[in-house]
């Protein structure tokens, strides 16, 4: 017989199973971080970002605020 297997969230995790909403912000993330990537340095300075302020930003993971 095969073994069953449940796909619930496990009850030693710390946080609930991601959702549509938290995928949708993860996607936005990921693109508005890619689009900040893109932008030239005066542009940076125009929208108050320094190049060093853009780095700490698109480096951080796409789950990280």
């Amino acid at each position: 017989a095969m073994p069953t297997v449940t796909l619930s969230a496990s009850p030693a995790s710390p946080r609930p199973a991601a959702g549509p909403f938290v995928l949708r912000l993860w996607l936005r993330r990921i693109r508005t971080r890619r689009a900040l990537a893109a932008l030239h340095p005066d542009q940076l300075r125009d929208i108050g970002l320094e190049p060093w302020d853009l780095r700490a930003e698109i480096d951080k993971p796409f789950w990280r605020a």
